[in-house]
């Protein structure tokens, strides 16, 4: 299976990894990737979530 089509959790709710992308900060989707692949798509959610909190002072939304 390709990872934009493995279900992550974010905040309890499942989603496609390539749906959790869409919603993802470009240069902090880089910095993660650069740093952290090859990991699971959860983990690198998990990584993105708290990174988008440090840099937004909010917690990362998938609407």
């Amino acid at each position: 299976m390709e990872i934009e089509f493995e279900l992550v959790t974010v905040h309890g709710e499942d989603v496609l990894m390539r749906t959790a992308v869409n919603y993802m900060d470009d240069e902090l989707r880089e910095e993660i990737h650069a740093e952290m692949a090859p990991c699971t798509a959860q983990a690198f959610c998990d990584e993105y979530a708290r990174r988008h909190k440090e840099k937004y002072g909010q917690e990362w939304i998938i609407n």
